[in-house]
């Protein structure tokens, strides 16, 4: 597999002209232009050689030719949309507010705030953090409060079902998950439970930690016996599951092998999963009327 040095990926880009011809190709990415209309809308009174000498730069890294004309390749649309995100070059502040539930640990109303790409969900109380999530400016500018925790309770779910089915999201790569104690998980509070599990990528060096119920969200069972009790689990903010955000309904049976129990309740019935180290499911049932 050929490789460039990641350092020269970025100086390629590190010109006016050649950063214009990435915004100007990644607005239609597969499009394909010739290069006549691409130096026009580039900049029309640019000396064609030098037009084209940074254009060539380009190729094979972000651009490629084609019977079509020059296009994007993948890396130039994840450089182009990262860079129209935000990411590198805008800031963004949002000042604490009420998320909207109280925390499972000491009661106090749980803020969410985000600065310097990061969006912190956090009791003010104990200082448990219920979410560090890294996100571009543009998942914060011009959105209401509600819609913001809206917004991050997806993007969290969509990175932690990949990472529970064994996918990297960044990418693409697979997934190496371990049970881990507690307070060797990176945030604070974690020391809370005894239990996490651990998904690493040794391709990217991408690494996610989630509670046991988080990394069994969505088993079809757990999604079934609450909807059938009225709560859908795959669209109310995970934060506000207590048996995804805590281990009170977690009980470690066996740790050579691993097994580990989920046993949570929901109107008076009471749902029971076993897994193994692989997350895999050793054992299942749902018992009624056990309040």
């Amino acid at each position: 597999m050929d490789q460039r040095a990641p350092a020269d990926a970025f100086a390629l880009v590190g010109n006016e002209t050649r950063a214009e011809i990435l915004r100007v190709l990644g607005e239609e990415p597969w499009a394909g232009l010739s290069f006549s209309e691409l130096r026009s809308r580039v900049d029309p009174d640019l000396d064609s050689g030098q037009f084209n000498y940074h254009l060539q730069q380009l190729v094979g890294q972000f651009v490629r030719h084609t019977d079509d004309g020059y296009e994007m390749r993948p890396a130039g649309v994840t450089l182009y949309r990262t860079i129209r995100a935000g990411t590198f070059s805008r800031t963004a502040t949002v000042e604490p507010f009420e998320a909207g539930f109280d925390c499972y640990f000491c009661g106090s109303t749980v803020e969410a705030s985000y600065e310097d790409g990061i969006f912190h969900l956090r009791c003010p109380g104990c200082e448990h953090v219920y979410s560090h999530t890294m996100a571009p400016p543009s998942a914060v500018e011009g959105v209401a409060r509600e819609e913001l925790l809206a917004r991050i309770d997806q993007y969290n779910r969509h990175t932690m079902l990949a990472f529970a089915r064994g996918v990297c999201p960044v990418c693409v790569h697979g997934v190496d998950r371990e049970f881990i104690p507690g307070e060797s998980a990176w945030s604070e509070g974690a020391e809370r439970f005894d239990l996490f599990v651990r998904h690493t990528c040794g391709y990217c060096g991408n690494r996610h930690f989630m509670s046991v119920g988080l990394a069994l969200l969505y088993r079809p069972l757990v999604v079934c016996f609450f909807h059938g009790r009225g709560l859908d689990v795959t669209s109310a903010p995970h934060w506000e599951l207590e048996f995804a955000m805590t281990d009170r309904d977690v009980t470690v049976r066996s740790r050579d092998p691993w097994e580990v129990a989920l046993e949570t309740t929901c109107d008076g019935d009471r749902l029971e999963l076993v897994v193994d180290e692989t997350l895999g499911l050793v054992e299942q049932r749902v018992v009624s009327d056990v309040e």
